[in-house]
């Protein structure tokens, strides 16, 4: 990015952050070890001053009461998951989007709170994404590229009380002394086309995302200096993040972390020698950024149609991507009930918690 545009996206987020009412993070005393925070020391984190690797699961529907799939709210349903799934979690991912967090229109802090408190309670860092590129579990749809061009700062979702931006902030404000979380995720897996089946990419989809990116990690930066910021890419050459844009879009200093999707059930390393995930270290070797996987989901019948044979071929991933240099790895998706054999599900007694716990 130029210095003229480096110097745009600055303005704009100052100007985001003014627009909002953020004033800036709070004055810091000095720091007294060890720290309750994830952090990042060049490509790799830390967490009580040794280094931090984790695996998990994404526990995608953590603050659902029921609107996006089954109720964790309820009760200690998630505590008896955290249980259930046993040592292999020293993180989780969950959504906590705007619309989780609202009742009639009016904010309700309820289900995060309580989220965050048990994963807490059990040592267990969370990953907090803030919105979805596809719109499950959200009023607003598809995010479009008018989206990321702009109306992510004004334009509020049906029944939802605040724009993107605002929400961003809100949320950050309320949580930046929370040390559960491991990392604020602007967005689940962020791409910029015209719409959700589109063929080709919109123009000038990399700068877009770039831009949008720049913005939404300096407002998280401003009112939150405790925690790591990513933006929540696929890595497989979604749109405005292909080939060697990925690396220009990590390279923005207010992005901690890269990211990677993996869901290739026959390969221990993903992807092709453009965007696969071993060009996606290469680059963020260059940028000494960590990555982390936090998404890897294996369908049993993919595998030869039992849960042990899954179970194998998570480990052969881990064993490869953690030697590789990985620093993560959250397999999709925890199921409260059971696990399904044509499907992602990780449910109770799966040989893949087994797996995780080794890791």
């Amino acid at each position: 990015m130029s210095s003229h545009a480096v110097l745009r996206v600055r303005l704009i987020a100052i100007g985001v952050c003014a627009m909002i009412g953020v004033a800036g993070a709070p004055s810091t005393m000095a720091a007294t070890p060890p720290s309750p925070y994830v952090t990042r020391a060049g490509a790799t984190l830390n967490l009580g001053g040794a280094p931090f690797r984790f695996t998990g699961l994404n526990i995608y529907n953590a603050n659902s009461t029921g609107s996006c799939w089954y109720d964790m709210v309820s009760g200690s349903t998630l505590s008896d998951s955290l249980t259930a799934i046993g040592p292999g979690k020293e993180a989780m991912r969950a959504w906590f989007f705007q619309s989780l967090a609202t009742r009639n229109g009016v904010r309700d802090w309820t289900a995060f709170d309580q989220t965050l408190a048990v994963a807490r309670s059990r040592g267990v860092k969370v990953i907090v994404t803030l919105g979805n590129q596809w719109g499950d579990c959200e009023t607003g749809g598809y995010r479009n590229d008018q989206w990321y061009a702009g109306a992510f700062l004004t334009r509020r979702d049906p029944g939802m009380p605040l724009s993107y931006a605002a929400w961003v902030a809100q949320v950050v404000t309320r949580y930046r002394n929370e040390p559960a979380i491991l990392d604020w995720q602007l967005i689940n897996e962020t791409e910029v086309k015209s719409t959700r089946d589109g063929a080709s990419c919109s123009v000038n989809a990399a700068r877009t995302l770039k831009n949008f990116a720049g913005v939404m990690s300096l407002v998280v930066k401003a009112i939150d200096r405790n925690h790591l910021v990513s933006i929540g890419t696929m890595g497989g050459g979604q749109c405005g993040a292909q080939g060697a844009e990925y690396q220009s879009l990590y390279s923005l200093p207010t992005l901690d972390l890269c990211e990677f999707h993996d869901y290739q059930a026959d390969a221990a390393m993903p992807g092709d020698q453009f965007n696969g995930l071993q060009v996606r270290l290469e680059q963020c070797r260059v940028l000494n950024k960590p990555l982390m996987v936090d998404e890897v989901g294996i369908r049993p019948s993919d595998v030869g149609g039992t849960y042990d044979a899954r179970a194998a071929m998570f480990s052969a991933k881990f064993a490869a991507q953690f030697a590789a240099g990985v620093v993560g790895e959250l397999a999709w998706a925890w199921n409260n009930d059971f696990s399904t054999p044509a499907d992602y599900d990780i449910g109770p007694g799966d040989p893949a918690l087994v797996t995780l716990a080794a890791y």
